[in-house]
């Protein structure tokens, strides 16, 4: 109450020298000192919410005085500070207060970026997730959600934050400042990831890193991510920048401070390099921790409707047998488990959407690849009565190529019995 309610200061005086004043038994000699919280108009508090002081100590009179506040009352400082939108105040409050209950500390620490986010200060938001506040711990992203993850990169991208104090993705969201320029965004967002085990192993978190990429750098009315539809870039660029990329992404990961190259990533065709590179980490993550990814058909689905890049990520992993056996494996698992899921997706995105996935698996050189699309076209197949767009597929069976494969093979005769089974009707 001394810190979240505005008390005169006569009567704040009077509740603490009562207190005091009462005769309390000597083993609870503690208690004595429990109402000594430093008013708001405390020279150290007040030097330390405006900025001037950020150690939160001072000298005075030869001795050495710190900004040391019980746990309640820190808690009750940030709510009072948070409830007045004062952001900045909120976060050189956190870096400089000490307490007993580090843990709890380190829980409301871990907010500073957040709080940065919500005072548009998103480019030192992004460099405090990865520093440690006062050697306390280790840095915030050690410890960030898979959801958590996908809400700062989405402040990042849109400059937008979530209108409460609480970092969720849903509610209403709100312009704070200018987003990250795209060549700041990939850093930050792959350095979070390779900080942090738990994230880099996490569909969610490649999945959230795609579709931010993929899409445009402000929200809809409803504060959902609009995704961008791109054109396939000339060979000759795609190249181009998996080369750039290829040691960017391993002097990244090894720590190296390595700045994105600016020639493919800043111009024209930026959107479509940062798909490309998205693609090629996810690749590289692939070959190393496959064995913990616990989902696949995410980080196909975050591609959208951007089926080249897509196409260009399962090339790539050609050139290892075992990585693109287990990635389809994978994948198949996750579509036996996720039929009705998979087939709400296919209603919501048309014919075409579904067109182009099947066409993009059933074309794939490799017989493991090609079993996804089978899988995936004996589930419309097996559901003609909730695809009422099923017959649209004929058409880009014959547009693809499909019904002029070598015959004999698994995919012509499926694609045939498919095409057949309408035109009997």
């Amino acid at each position: 109450m001394l810190v979240l309610c505005d008390f005169p200061k006569i009567l704040y005086e009077k509740f603490v020298e009562f207190f005091q004043s009462i005769s309390l038994p000597s083993h609870c000699y503690a208690y004595s000192n429990s109402l000594n919280v430093l008013p708001w108009d405390h020279v150290l508090l007040t030097t330390v919410l405006k900025g001037q002081n950020i150690t939160g100590h001072r000298k005075q009179k030869g001795r050495k005085m710190f900004l040391w506040e019980a746990l309640p009352v820190v808690e009750a400082r940030v709510e009072k500070l948070l409830g007045k939108k004062k952001y900045k105040e909120v976060v050189r409050y956190l870096r400089a207060v000490k307490c007993s209950e580090n843990q709890r500390l380190r829980e409301l620490r871990d907010l500073i970026p957040f709080y940065l986010c919500k005072s548009g200060h998103f480019l030192d938001a992004a460099h405090s997730l990865l520093f440690p506040v006062n050697s306390l711990a280790c840095c915030s992203a050690c410890r960030m959600s898979a959801c958590q993850f996908k809400v700062y990169l989405k402040m990042f991208r849109t400059g937008c934050v979530p209108s409460g104090n609480e970092v969720l993705e849903a509610g209403h969201w709100v312009t704070a400042g200018s987003p990250l320029r795209d060549s700041v965004l990939i850093k930050q967002a792959l350095k979070l990831l390779y900080s942090s085990k738990a994230l880099y192993r996490n569909a969610k978190c490649w999945s959230s890193f795609i579709m931010v990429l993929g899409s445009i750098d402000s929200l809809e009315k409803r504060g959902q991510l609009l995704p961008l539809c791109l054109e396939e870039p000339p060979l000759g660029f795609q190249e181009s920048v998996l080369a750039a990329s290829a040691n960017f992404l391993e002097d990244l990961r090894s720590g190296v401070n390595v700045t994105l190259p600016s020639a493919p990533f800043s111009g024209q065709l930026h959107h479509e390099a940062s798909l490309i590179l998205a693609g090629q980490a996810v690749q590289q993550m692939l070959c190393s921790d496959l064995p913990y990814l616990s989902s696949f058909l995410e980080i196909v689905l975050a591609f959208g409707k951007n089926f080249w890049a897509l196409r260009l990520l399962l090339d790539q992993l050609s050139c290892e047998e075992h990585i693109l056996c287990g990635t389809a494996n994978l994948l198949l698992r996750d579509l036996s488990r996720e039929k009705a899921t998979m087939l709400r997706v296919w209603q919501n995105l048309g014919p075409q959407y579904v067109g182009q996935f099947l066409c993009l698996f059933l074309t794939c050189r490799h017989k493991r690849m090609q079993s996804v699309g089978l899988f995936s076209l004996s589930l419309v197949i097996d559901n003609l009565h909730l695809c009422p767009w099923a017959r649209q597929l004929c058409t880009f069976f014959y547009e693809s190529g499909l019904r002029q494969l070598p015959f004999g093979t698994t995919v012509y005769h499926e694609v045939s019995k498919f095409v057949s089974a309408f035109e009997k009707l």
